[in-house]
């Protein structure tokens, strides 16, 4: 079986053409990937924002405070000693 230059000549330019294709076709999914992640990593972005703001308002003096005030905190925070006859167990 004698192959000529030009059979070879087409065989590689078929092959050539076969990966090319496929060379596109995995750059189109690889795009799609590529942009579900970036959507993804955006909603992680504002869902870690959101936990920022409410772990600030959990640590803010203000907030403490105005809860200590509905929870009447200041009346009751006096030590209690066991050496008082009224709160000693017998």
């Amino acid at each position: 079986m004698k192959f000529s230059v030009s059979t070879i000549i087409v065989g590689v330019i078929i092959v050539l053409i076969g990966v090319n294709v496929f060379i596109f076709i995995r750059g189109l999914q690889l795009g799609n990937e590529i942009s579900f992640y970036e959507t993804e990593l955006a909603t992680f972005k504002e869902q870690n924002s959101e936990l920022e703001h409410k772990i600030y308002k959990l640590e803010s003096h203000v907030w403490t405070a105005s809860l200590a005030a509905e929870l009447e905190y200041g009346k009751y925070n006096d030590p209690m000693y066991i050496e008082q006859p009224r709160f000693a167990l017998k």
